[in-house]
């Protein structure tokens, strides 16, 4: 068990409400493409994480026949009702942790990567909801009409850009793109926080 087992758990619990949401919007809505973008990222990313695992594992075929080739399935961006086959990535790791307690104590005992899966899990997260929140409130009323406008907006916000050819002109809008401002500098302060800690155990490696 590590902080990446866990943070894909979190993605995985994460990208089966997307999907239950995307139930309910209409397939022809911008919102709905949206999020299909954003789950083809996680599709990615769990794809990534299973030839990891793959690679990682001693016995590579006894990991594929008892639950890598459902990872496998629950990462393939063009088949929708595989996705849903993540549940079981969710349930495998429960069963590792078996409670709360451990769950805690390992967090204690892992406090620095922790903090760094939890801010890496808690930007995504923010990045989706307030892209596809500030696109359900400005596509009748401003210029961040589509999808595509959405996801450029929220990527030079979020990197604190701010190229000004989409902004958001309601008030839930400006309060969105705000959230997303704070949490490109949190990012971005535990990204240099990482590479300095990993700098300074090289050099005492190598000292």
């Amino acid at each position: 068990m590590n902080i990446a087992n866990i943070v894909i758990t979190l993605l995985s619990i994460f990208s089966i409400i997307l999907l239950s949401i995307s139930f309910f919007i209409s397939q022809n809505s911008e919102v709905y493409k949206l999020i299909g973008y954003f789950d083809f990222v996680l599709c990615l990313v769990f794809l990534v994480d299973f030839f990891v695992q793959f690679f990682n594992t001693r016995n590579k075929w006894r990991y594929f026949y008892t639950s890598g080739w459902l990872d496998l399935l629950s990462s393939i961006p063009v088949v929708y009702e595989f996705r849903f086959i993540r549940v079981f990535r969710v349930f495998r790791v429960l069963r590792i942790l078996k409670s709360v307690k451990l769950l805690v104590r390992f967090i204690r005992e892992n406090r620095a990567s922790s903090m760094y899966g939890f801010v890496v899990f808690t930007s995504f997260v923010t990045l989706v909801l307030t892209t596809t929140g500030v696109l359900y409130v400005e596509q009748d009323t401003g210029n961040i009409q589509t999808a595509e406008d959405a996801l450029w907006w929220s990527f030079v916000t979020i990197t604190t850009v701010g190229y000004g050819d989409f902004y958001p002109v309601t008030g839930i809008g400006k309060v969105l793109a705000s959230i997303l401002i704070f949490c490109g500098i949190a990012s971005f302060g535990a990204v240099i926080s990482f590479v300095n800690q990993k700098a300074s155990s090289f050099k005492e490696m190598s000292g």
